[in-house]
């Protein structure tokens, strides 16, 4: 036998024309059933207070429809040629905001992937493994600091000079941002990075002399 003959093999072999239907069943199942793991972790994941429905019914959709796609691929040679093709003029323009979106959403189509492909440990066991991961990653960063942007509006130059020094006696980490003085007052922004109760650093901005307004914003928004 050539290395011809021995290719064309090895590559024929490795399609199989015969797709029981109890493997099309299975393989949707445990793909579905990926996505709803994988839509839970993100639940149960997610830092802000709202949440984007659309996104999470197309993390529940991409795993079957990956699924489906894998085993049409592996079903036949001139399919998977013709899929692949097709797949190659899609352009997706969606603009995902929070990049770890696009971590869970390469996640589900990996799990569509090796559920399509009936490499179902893979699936449980690396849907069991990241879920893991994104747990310990979420309780390591809740317990840290968190970025904020401090904006102080006052009367007087010596309220923006009191705001520095509180913020360095504190041991608060800060970062000058903007300040902008139009004659009526003047208005400071930091990045700060703080940790625990931030409503003892506001009282105390507050309390100090010709402050006018004090707004704490969470970067992450």
């Amino acid at each position: 036998m050539s290395i011809l003959d021995a290719i064309k093999k090895s590559v024929l072999e490795g399609f199989s024309s015969e797709i029981t239907l109890a493997d099309i069943i299975i393989s949707l199942i445990v793909a579905f059933l990926s996505g709803l793991f994988i839509l839970l972790i993100y639940r149960l994941t997610l830092r802000g207070v709202s949440r984007n429905r659309t996104f999470e019914i197309t993390l529940l959709l991409v795993t079957p429809i990956s699924a489906m796609i894998v085993l049409t691929i592996t079903s036949n040679l001139a399919l998977s040629l013709g899929m692949v093709g097709a797949l190659s003029i899609i352009r997706f323009r969606t603009a995902i905001k929070d990049a770890s979106d696009t971590a869970f959403m390469f996640w589900a189509v990996a799990a569509g992937i090796t559920a399509g492909a009936h490499f179902y440990k893979i699936t449980i066991i690396g849907c069991l493994f990241i879920g893991l991961a994104a747990f310990a990653v979420l309780k390591l960063t809740s317990t840290g600091s968190r970025p904020y942007l401090l904006v102080v509006r006052a009367n007087s130059d010596k309220a923006i000079d009191y705001t520095a020094r509180l913020l360095n006696e504190n041991n608060i980490k800060n970062r000058l941002s903007s300040l902008v003085d139009n004659g009526d007052y003047s208005e400071v922004i930091y990045e700060i990075s703080l940790r625990g109760n931030h409503q003892k650093l506001i009282g105390a901005l507050k309390n100090l002399p010709d402050v006018i307004s004090v707004s704490l914003v969470d970067c992450r928004n």
